[in-house]
């Protein structure tokens, strides 16, 4: 005959119902934050491309010798105050117009020139290319001021 023996422990099935609530409960909040991470990463990445290209742009208008009318890389005209748009891939290469490949739009404009050739440039850029001000997904806008003797 068998005996039993009273000192074995177990867990209850209120306790384990009550252990999968739980463990359901925080695996549902985990999953729901998944999209808004996701959300921030793609964010971040898209305003550090931006960040990447604003430097490119305002790198390329410094290097811009005195006695030149255009930057070299993107052949943005330094003599007059008109505003020029670009538009840019995902690596960062300029395009010729708005193309599907396009995920920036870069708007240079050059908003104050001295008598002593010292100019001032306000460089916007935004994300998707396509997108119109009131749809686009962010923008980074920075003031590029130069003293070229």
């Amino acid at each position: 005959m068998k005996t039993r023996d009273r000192n074995r422990s177990a867990f209850s099935l209120v306790e384990v119902v009550l252990a999968l609530g739980i463990a359901s409960f925080s695996m549902v909040s985990i999953l729901g934050l998944l999209p808004v991470g996701l959300s921030n990463s793609r964010s971040s990445t898209a305003q550090t491309g931006a960040m990447n290209l604003i430097t490119a742009i305002a790198a390329d208008i410094r290097s811009t010798p005195s006695t030149a009318s255009a930057s070299p890389r993107y052949a943005i005209p330094t003599g007059d105050t008109t505003s020029q748009t670009f538009y840019f891939d995902e690596q960062g290469h300029i395009a010729t117009g708005l193309q599907t490949s396009s995920r920036y739009k870069a708007l240079v404009q050059a908003i104050w020139q001295s008598s002593t050739n010292a100019t001032m440039h306000r460089v916007t850029v935004s994300w998707p290319a396509q997108a119109e001000a009131s749809t686009m997904g962010g923008s980074v806008d920075v003031m590029v001021s130069l003293a070229r003797n």
